[in-house]
């Protein structure tokens, strides 16, 4: 019996040209965007481009899509979404104006805009709010309100005519002008303004207030332009997008995430105490454990907002900047501690139970958390910088650590220790940007090769010799011997991969 012919190489290699040819293709499903600047909610410079931008392409990846997402003024941000140049714009306002031009997506948490004032000026809670915008407005017409050119409030308030409105061109500008005395309010966005002082004008942080409640309470829309081809569909997948995000609980995280949780309301005839918190595992602990204070003290209620070191130090400064009152509590360290509390944003520690042995607290720690013998926090704990390095794999590459080791000779243990093909890199050092991430780090750095912030006579010193010479330093073991992802990795990212055994030092 014969067996059958085998087919020859060429006769395969020209079957899988045809089926190659021949197969149809399937082209990635892409959303164009165009977005303007608006922090603390969309911007190029906050993590992840802020929570609009996390939350948009979340959405979307959900259902397939991928985001294409660029950033342009506002004015330039309509014009290319209403000649179909892109899909659609974000953020965006679901406004009767534009429903001829646009159509618009589900709702999701946007901003909150109202009038900012000094704390200076007394306006009487009779004045505003009162029964009704308009009869509270008129109240104020005495006073110059201070808007940004082109943006919108509520039509009600934009078609009053008796107010003394005075336009300028940016927000900033507006807290300049409110600082100077030359308008009594600036209309804003209340968590712009808050992250404006904290970015820009941190010598206003606790001069300003939010008057109640506020003017409107905006949602934001990805508003999709009718002259794009398949913005119905492109409607419809975004909106099945977000509702998937919200029914797992992804919404909520990234909201977090960012620090723009909305309050929970309390239960009936309990007090609740906000606590504003890091995102470490001590804390992690603590929060587990004050189910144990709740049950022996039930007519309170407990609400943790626990964050990345990064954006609860902005959420804190913010909170504080618009004495939004947002946090009863909150963890913070010792460097601002007695800055705090010398400009008396915190409480004084006082009448502190027997129990609690004051005295037992280190000297140094207690200094740091008090101005003028005032304690102003109490430590959960303290922490300092030490060297750490991991004993099997320095016998694996056959060194040892001195007792007292120079910088150069932690570079030459690093390299030794070095061996990316296997997974483990010679250090770890905080290349997370941040004051509590590697600024603290390269301030120990700079002072150890005799640099400092300031002189005696507080000149900056950061361009001097000693300065250079560290931060050079410091790139150098970071990029030659650090892990591929030292710009992203904090003290905690590192302290993770020094346990796994992937960190010499």
């Amino acid at each position: 019996m014969r067996s059958a012919p085998s087919q020859s190489p060429m006769f395969v290699l020209a079957s899988v040209l045809i089926l190659l040819v021949s197969a149809p293709s399937f082209a990635k499903k892409v959303v164009r965007l165009a977005a303007t600047e608006r922090e603390p909610y969309i911007s190029q410079s906050l993590p992840n481009q802020g929570y609009v931008h996390e939350l948009v392409t979340e959405s979307f990846k959900r259902v397939g899509y991928e985001v294409s997402i660029e950033y342009y003024p506002l004015a330039r941000v309509n014009k290319l979404a209403e000649i179909g140049k892109v899909d659609g714009l974000i953020p965006s306002y679901q406004e009767k104006s534009l429903k001829e031009k646009y159509v618009f997506s589900a709702p999701f948490l946007g901003d909150r805009i109202g009038l900012l004032k000094k704390k200076t000026l007394r306006v009487s809670p009779s004045k505003y709010p009162s029964t009704s915008l308009e009869a509270s407005l008129i109240k104020l017409q005495q006073y110059k309100i201070g808007l940004v050119r082109g943006a919108s409030v509520t039509p009600a308030f934009d078609q009053t005519m008796f107010l003394n409105k005075e336009f300028a061109s940016s927000d900033l500008l507006n807290l300049d002008k409110l600082h100077a005395d030359r308008i009594d309010f600036a209309v804003i966005d209340k968590y712009t303004a808050a992250d404006l002082m904290v970015n820009h004008r941190p010598h206003l942080i606790g001069q300003l207030e939010f008057m109640q409640p506020e003017l409107v309470n905006n949602y934001f829309h990805v508003a999709f332009s009718k002259n794009a081809q398949n913005h119905q569909q492109q409607l419809n997948a975004f909106n099945q997008g977000l509702k998937l995000i919200s029914q797992d609980g992804t919404l909520a995280q990234i909201v977090s995430r960012h620090g723009l949780l909305v309050p929970k309301t309390t239960k009936s005839g309990k007090t609740k105490l906000s606590i504003g918190t890091v995102n470490n595992d001590e804390m992690v602990v603590m929060k587990s454990l004050s189910k144990e204070f709740e049950k022996s003290h039930p007519h309170i209620e407990l609400e943790w907002k626990v964050l990345d070191e990064n954006t609860l130090r902005k959420r804190l400064l913010a909170d504080l900047a618009i004495s939004d009152g947002h946090f009863d509590i909150m963890t913070i360290g010792a460097y601002e501690a007695p800055i705090w509390g010398k400009n008396r944003w915190l409480t004084p520690i006082e009448n502190l139970p027997e129990a609690y042995d004051v005295d037992d607290i280190f000297t140094a720690v207690l200094d740091a958390l008090s101005d003028q013998n005032t304690l102003y926090a109490l430590p959960f704990y303290s922490e300092s910088t030490i060297t750490y390095y991991r004993k099997d794999l320095f016998r694996h590459a056959g060194v040892t650590m001195p007792d007292k080791p120079t910088y150069q000779e932690i570079m030459n243990l690093a390299k030794a220790v070095h061996d990316p093909k296997n997974g483990v890199y010679g250090i770890g050092l905080r290349g997370k940007a941040g004051w509590g991430q590697n600024m603290a780090y390269i301030t120990t750095l700079v002072n150890s090769f005799g640099g400092r912030w300031f002189d005696m006579e507080w000149k900056p010193t950061i361009n001097t010799p000693e300065w250079k010479e560290a931060l050079t330093f410091y790139k150098e073991l970071l990029t030659k011997y650090g892990h591929p992802d030292r710009a992203t990795n904090g003290w905690k990212e590192n302290q993770n991969l020094y346990q796994s055994g992937k960190l010499g030092i």
